[in-house]
């Protein structure tokens, strides 16, 4: 069984991945890393969504899209 620090480290290589390709096809974004990948935590909400998303990309779902450009638009809800 993989240690918590791998699973971590594997989860935040995912989303990190999953944050590029948000940046590459919607638009750069305004705030730090560590901000988008605690908002796309948020917007994940499991390990089964993520590990979907990771699995299709580079194809995002549009709900993803559109709500991270709703996002952005807020400057990263700050």
């Amino acid at each position: 069984m993989k240690d918590q620090i791998t699973k971590l480290g594997e989860t935040l290589e995912g989303l990190a991945q999953i944050a590029d390709e948000l940046e590459r096809q919607v638009a750069p974004c305004p705030v730090t890393r560590l901000l988008l990948i605690a908002w796309l935590t948020e917007w994940v909400r499991g390990p089964e969504t993520q590990a979907a998303l990771k699995r299709d990309l580079p194809c995002l779902p549009q709900s993803l899209k559109s709500a991270y450009a709703v996002w952005i638009h807020h400057s990263g809800g700050r």
